[in-house]
């Protein structure tokens, strides 16, 4: 993976400006760009990926929304928390206090090994 390097605040020291590696992303791959090399790496046709691509991406939802946790046991487990706001009062607790629903992501740890194999240069 590619980076450069960039000055920012320390964090710890607001005073103080440090030099950090910041990514520098690549390409965004499409759907369709994803679907033609699963094809290509497998014997399932490009039709057959994108359905269970696209059931894939209505039944997580579903299942998240119901509270599950969703376990893709070599990728990772997917399940839905959200951000809120406090009372000062239980009685006052309502879901007014949820601000924004977010997806959390556990990578399994065949994906973390692959991942911490990577190479970084610098750009």
């Amino acid at each position: 993976m590619k980076y450069k390097v960039i000055q920012r605040q320390n964090p710890l020291n607001r005073e103080e400006k440090l030099y950090y590696p910041a990514p520098v992303f690549g390409e965004r791959i499409s759907e369709d760009e994803l679907t033609d090399e699963i094809s290509f790496a497998s014997s399932v046709n490009q039709s057959d990926v994108r359905a269970v691509l696209t059931n894939l991406l209505e039944l997580l939802p579903r299942h998240l929304m119901r509270g599950d946790s969703v376990n893709l046991e070599k990728f990772g487990i997917f399940r839905l928390s959200f951000e809120s706001t406090g009372s000062a009062e239980e009685k006052k607790v309502t879901a007014a206090n949820i601000t924004r629903p977010k997806i959390l992501f556990r990578p399994s740890t065949k994906l973390k090994d692959k991942i911490a194999r990577t190479s970084f240069v610098q750009q």
